[in-house]
């Protein structure tokens, strides 16, 4: 398969991936920032709270972050359960699977609905009168107040797609060993970088997008799985896995990572465009531009994949103290920020102040509390321990 080093020269296998590491803590971190903004649309988009001062800067900052976060923390998924495989076996790596993502999700769920469902109900009172009330009423959509996973919904898909790998090793063993080794050896001689890799996954990500008006498909935070989900991001964790048995393609993705991201840009600027120009279903337009919009968006998305995996590898592959500080508290910055901000934005309702300023303050005031409660009470008690499968010093050392 050729050497298995990323751009540094280690070993896949037998060393951390630090830049990797550090790249799936930032596509969580990024959700503070994502949400943040989501307070402050001027599209007509409300999820708990949306503030009366709006900027569209903030619709640009939500689109941006919201066409590769996700599809490259999926594809970082699958190339850490992949890893894991290859490392421990698939006995000790669904232990693990279990114990880091199943645990969390029942553990911290409870808390955050109860939390969150909560604070839902005081925001609508604040939306619709002004004041901090619990008339419960005023949700429009009740059902979302039980059928809800909150910010927990990417456990819960990746939860299935770790069921789906289980199901898959089981299915292997009832093929035929030709077929098999033929699809190990097809993945193993396509490089990650080649037009044909990146056109299956691209087009594969346009033809399921193209079911939504915005060409790309989001998250669904009900427990009714949804097909469309599942498929989308399904494809971003099967690029992650076959990445890794191409792992020693990190090598040209570093090299070539400032082209792709602005091949990432570029097709992105273009499906904004599309998506502009297509209109409502029934305009004369809307097919040629939905589609045009479609296949934009699922090559933006692969390059900027490929472009964040490449340029984390290139620039952080080394241990630095402070940067395994911040992806070892990623995960509970992630689960935990959802009460903060909104704690944060509801008494500004009233504050006739530029959203920007409002954003920025809600933004880092939430990553302030979410890393001193991290740094209190997570990471050195039992709770880090489930989340990083270790508990650590207070401070970080040096290699």
């Amino acid at each position: 398969m050729g050497t298995n080093k990323d751009a540094s020269g280690s070993d896949h296998i037998g060393q951390r991936l630090h830049g990797l590491d550090f790249l799936r803590a930032v596509m969580m971190s990024l959700g503070v920032v994502l949400h943040s903004a989501q307070l402050y649309l001027t599209m007509d988009m409300v999820d708990y709270y949306r503030d009366p001062m709006r900027s569209v800067s903030m619709d640009l900052t939500l689109i941006f972050i919201n066409t590769f976060r996700m599809p490259t923390f999926y594809l970082l998924s699958g190339f850490f359960t992949a890893l894991l495989l290859a490392r421990r076996g698939p006995d000790r790596m669904f232990r693990n699977r279990y114990q880091r993502l199943v645990i969390p999700f029942i553990l911290f769920l409870p808390p955050l609905a109860i939390s969150m469902t909560l604070l839902r109900i005081v925001a609508a009172n604040v939306m619709a009168t002004g004041d901090f009330g619990l008339d419960i009423n005023l949700i429009d959509r009740p059902r979302i107040l039980w059928d809800n996973t909150h910010n927990l919904w990417f456990l819960y898909y990746l939860i299935m797609y770790v069921v789906s790998v289980w199901l898959a090793l089981q299915l292997c063993r009832y093929l035929p060993d030709d077929f098999c080794a033929h699809i190990r050896r097809w993945t193993a001689r396509t490089p990650a970088y080649s037009i044909v890799a990146i056109f299956t996954v691209s087009l594969s990500l346009a033809a399921i997008g193209s079911f939504s008006e915005a060409g790309r498909i989001t998250g669904k935070l009900s427990f009714m799985p949804s097909i469309s989900v599942y498929l989308y991001f399904g494809i971003c964790f099967l690029t992650g896995w076959v990445l890794f048995q191409r792992r020693e393609d990190i090598t040209v993705l570093a090299r070539r990572g400032w082209g792709y991201m602005t091949a990432a840009c570029f097709f992105l600027v273009v499906a904004l465009v599309c998506f502009e120009l297509q209109g409502k279903s029934d305009a004369a337009g809307y097919q040629l531009f939905h589609t045009l919009l479609s296949v934009s968006t699922g090559l933006s998305v692969c390059f900027f994949m490929l472009a964040f995996v490449g340029l984390f590898c290139r620039y952080f592959h080394r241990h630095q103290p402070w940067i395994r500080y911040f992806s070892d508290s990623a995960y509970w910055v992630f689960i935990s920020h959802s009460v903060p901000m909104i704690l944060l934005a509801l008494p500004m309702h009233s504050w006739e102040v530029v959203a920007e300023i409002k954003f920025l303050l809600v933004c880092s005031g939430t990553m302030l509390v979410c890393m001193l409660t991290y740094h209190r009470w997570v990471r050195n008690t039992r709770i880090g321990e489930i989340l990083n499968g270790r508990r650590y010093g207070t401070l970080p050392k040096p290699p």
